[in-house]
């Protein structure tokens, strides 16, 4: 199986799953589970089909990486299940993970192929622009998930980068997953394009969403310079229930503007004002950090509120592997 990295080195999706708090990575097949005391639990996906759980271009097979980015705890009760989506950038890339948790509280997860899903979702332009690129995921209810289109792809044909939201039933595709082969991918609904605006004179794009209540939604949003790939910052925003999108700045404990990017994002489950977001330097041997900021009222009803932030920890807890049965398709 091999020993976990020592620390989170690639945050890309966060998701309230549990009691923890799920962190899933870009280029390492590890799920890192977050209890209360902050106490990092390494959990083992499967391998990829070359028995590699960690990507990098030290190790001559960053292609390989499953290039998870978004992450959705669906269902209630005994029937939760974190699912993770790959960006579906490039058909390589068209993964879906599912976590599930059997009677006696052990984690089992798979890895399951869906490029009739994602090669639906590339060839209707309207969502995907000049090219796919999923980051963020959150359900509307037991059944429904909305998925964020990052609108950061080079324009092409014709086609200009979208940022964009589209839902589908949860319910259809483990149909369409389970026999692809009689059953088509779902179709999609409610599809909305966004222009979230510039900070720093670079082009804001999502990140992650989390479903508020009265249809409401939280998202966030990085500006990283296409060219130089520096990260101006990131904003924290609404999307109310008529499709109508604001931001906030985002600043740091001492006031001065937090220029991290956001990779993902969830709510407290004990305290819906509170959001924890986590922020990756795109370095392997630099710990993702994990932050939280409070959603005030005057956030969710007028656009002019600055939120500040805070870290939870400076340093990453020593990871502690659990044990997974594991399956692929």
């Amino acid at each position: 199986m091999g020993r976990p990295p020592p620390h989170v080195r690639a945050a890309s999706g966060l998701s309230a799953f549990r009691e923890r708090l799920a962190v899933i990575q870009d280029d390492a097949n590890w799920l890192a589970l977050i209890d209360a005391d902050q106490q990092v639990t390494a959990v083992p996906l499967p391998p990829s089909p070359n028995g590699d759980r960690v990507f990098s271009e030290k190790r001559g097979n960053q292609d390989d990486k499953y290039d998870l980015e978004a992450c959705v705890t669906v269902g209630s009760g005994d029937n939760l299940e974190l699912v993770g989506f790959s960006s579906g950038s490039r058909t390589e890339r068209e993964w879906l993970l599912r976590v599930r948790e059997d009677k006696i509280g052990h984690l089992g997860a798979e890895f399951v192929e869906a490029p009739a899903f994602y090669a639906a979702m590339r060839e209707d332009k309207a969502f995907s622009g000049a090219g796919l690129n999923i980051e963020g995921a959150l359900a509307l209810d037991d059944d429904s998930i909305r998925l964020f289109q990052r609108g950061n792809a080079e324009p092409c044909d014709g086609l200009e980068p979208i940022d964009a939201t589209a839902d589908f039933s949860w319910a259809a595709l483990c149909e369409h997953l389970t026999a692809p082969e009689r059953q088509s991918p779902p179709s999609f609904s409610n599809l909305r394009t966004y222009d979230l605006g510039t900070l720093g004179s670079v082009r804001l794009t999502f990140s992650d969403a989390e479903h508020l209540a009265n249809g409401r939604v939280l998202f966030s949003a990085s500006a990283e310079d296409p060219e130089s790939g520096s990260i101006k910052g990131s904003v924290l925003g609404i999307i109310d229930a008529n499709g109508d999108a604001r931001w906030t700045h985002l600043s740091d404990e001492g006031g001065k503007p937090f220029n991290g990017k956001i990779e993902g994002l969830t709510l407290d489950t004990n305290d819906r004002r509170k959001v924890y977001f986590v922020i990756d330097d795109d370095d392997e041997d630099t710990p993702s950090r994990i932050f939280h900021a409070v959603v005030s009222e005057d956030m969710l009803n007028v656009s002019t509120t600055e939120l500040r932030c805070s870290p939870l920890s400076h340093q990453t807890p020593r990871l502690h592997q659990e044990r997974s049965s594991t399956a692929r398709q």
